[in-house]
């Protein structure tokens, strides 16, 4: 009986430290460039990376003259790569299996009949989605910039000049803007800042900027997303069905060129002819 007791007080400490969580936890994603991209989410201080992958990502290679026994260490790594390049094909043909399962299983389109977005189409979806991701994210999330560091440079000075004058409207423009009609930016002195380089001649960016919300919060969002991502996606299919049935119940349209042809190859037969029989 006092080991059930036990039990019962140790999942309810750990139920209603989850509920807590769930409600007053902070998710947050974080964009850092400097050498490189990378994103990172963090879920009540817990980071994870997504990009870059660290099976993909360029490992050091090993310092052979430090070992003890270079022969066994070389061999190891020679094990090492043979056993990732065996993965990495079992994991190209998973993906193309899934490929073509997932192409059979088109959300509302039946199997005979797949019709392709275009350009048009596609992009079309990705601005609704966009819209409907700033609705529903407007005001709830926090935006905090770390760092945001441009350095402008050209060849020629006066170019420099320039566009250090554009780069410092639009940056002050666009944070206006998203204080304005989105999420305050919370920022310290030193964070932001844009400076010319009249010596270099590429420009350079360093960026760090944290978005972050309630854990309650980003599981709503990410559940309305995927709704409208398939509402979007069902509506873009239909959209490339419609136009795919008006491209085939389209007349041909009157083409000179092909008649003119046509009566070409029909005169040189029918002289052709006459010629045989005289």
């Amino acid at each position: 009986m006092i080991a059930l007791i036990t039990i019962l007080i140790i999942l309810g400490v750990i139920l209603i430290t989850a509920v807590l969580l769930f409600f007053l936890g902070n998710a947050s994603i974080r964009i850092v460039s400097q050498d490189q991209l990378r994103v990172l989410i963090s879920i009540c201080g817990i980071q994870f990376t997504i990009y870059p992958d660290k099976k993909s990502a360029p490992q050091k290679p090993k310092n052979l003259a430090r070992c003890r026994n270079p022969e066994a260490v070389l061999k190891r790594e020679l094990r090492r790569q043979q056993r990732a390049a065996e993965k990495a094909a079992r994991k190209k043909i998973r993906a193309a299996k899934k490929a073509a399962k997932r192409a059979e299983k088109k959300i509302g389109i039946p199997k005979q009949y797949c019709p392709v977005p275009n350009l048009k189409e596609n992009l079309e979806m990705v601005l609704e989605l966009a819209k409907k991701l700033v609705r529903k994210t407007r005001g709830k999330v926090k935006i905090r910039i770390n760092k945001l560091h441009i350095r402008v440079a050209t060849n020629d000075a006066a170019n420099t000049a320039l566009l250090y004058g554009v780069v410092v409207q639009l940056v002050s423009y666009l944070i206006g803007y998203v204080e304005r009609n989105y999420s305050r930016i919370d920022r310290h002195e030193g964070d932001l800042a844009v400076e010319p380089d009249y010596t270099a001649s590429d420009c350079s960016a360093n960026l760090d900027l944290v978005f972050s919300a309630k854990i309650w919060r980003a599981v709503i969002i990410i559940i309305e997303m995927i709704d409208a991502y398939d509402a979007e996606k069902k509506r873009t299919y239909r959209k490339a069905a419609l136009r795919e049935r008006e491209q085939q119940n389209t007349t041909p349209r009157f083409d000179l060129k092909n008649i003119l042809t046509r009566i070409r190859k029909d005169h040189s037969l029918w002289k052709t002819n006459l010629l045989s029989r005289k």
